[in-house]
């Protein structure tokens, strides 16, 4: 397996265990009531937000299904797909920063906090599905079919992130992030 594929494979763990972690705090809201943690939802939105867009769905456009494409052109719809829903995050996000943003402003309307919880499940449901599109179809297909000169391409964009001259900042951004959340959410996601 190639540096980049268990890079991707990471990267995906580690959003979808965002996910889960989010997912979990709001029903544990819905169901047994209490005050929101805004402080700790907001860093969980920010992750989520930043973290797929900026880094990883524009390096699986740009490198793995560019170079994929022409070698897989039986799974050329479900790689226009997959962009798409690339494409689509921004707006499934904006959606959920809205009834975030709707729910701050009034956080005892328990209807905000129930719409907030269904918008983030949907939005977890769409990644994850996203995501085992990815892990089983596109993946073992690109191992099969890209050639070496491909992969070392690939494998050199998706190690960037932790380049001193490109992606140090952004690690460290999201190292801190990371970090801020398993501090503020309560356990057994973190450690507050």
């Amino acid at each position: 397996m190639h540096q980049a594929t268990l890079t991707i494979r990471g990267e995906h763990r580690a959003f979808g265990a965002m996910l889960h972690a989010l997912v979990a705090i709001l029903d544990d809201l819905a169901d047994r009531g209490g005050q929101p943690d805004f402080e700790l939802l907001q860093a969980m939105l920010d992750y989520v937000d930043r973290f797929p867009d900026r880094y990883h769905h524009a390096k699986e456009d740009e490198y793995l299904f560019r170079l994929l494409a022409p070698r897989a052109p039986d799974a050329r719809q479900l790689l226009d797909a997959l962009e798409t829903e690339h494409f689509h995050n921004g707006a499934l996000m904006a959606g959920l920063r809205r009834s975030f943003e709707r729910l701050r402003l009034n956080p005892r309307e328990r209807k905000r906090l129930l719409l907030f919880r269904d918008l983030a499940n949907r939005y977890a449901r769409f990644h994850w599905n996203h995501m085992r599109l990815e892990e089983e179809q596109v993946l073992p297909l690109a191992e099969a079919r890209l050639t070496e000169e491909d992969w070392a391409e690939i494998d050199v964009a998706f190690a960037s992130n932790n380049d001193p001259l490109i992606g140090l900042e952004a690690k460290t951004h999201f190292d801190d992030l990371r970090r801020r959340i398993v501090n503020l959410a309560p356990a057994p996601i973190g450690l507050a």
